[in-house]
């Protein structure tokens, strides 16, 4: 096989997989957005520690959490998430 017709087609390769995996961290940044939001506003309403929230959660809870955070995939969407939302959050504090 020719050189350049391997190094096309795996560049056409890099580029398909990683249109694939772009494609999955800007569709993952609104969920982990909208469930940071939501631990956040669990533990303003409840007034426990972070430590305290996830010790009381269900079995099924802590299986959200661990497969919505601690998926390898999802670590650079959930930290853009955070990041949003600490953003956010210093501009609504601002604005007070």
């Amino acid at each position: 096989m020719d050189f350049w017709k391997v190094v096309c087609i795996m560049s056409s390769t890099v580029l398909f997989f990683g249109s694939i995996a772009l494609f999955y961290f800007l569709v993952m940044i609104p969920i982990q957005y909208l469930y940071l939001q939501g631990l956040h506003e669990k533990k303003k309403k409840t007034g426990l520690s972070q430590r305290e929230l996830y010790e009381k959660m269900s079995f099924g809870e802590e299986q959200l959490h661990l497969h919505v955070q601690g998926n390898l995939f999802n670590i650079p969407s959930a930290f853009v998430a955070y990041m949003i939302l600490k953003v956010k959050g210093r501009k609504k504090a601002s604005q007070c």
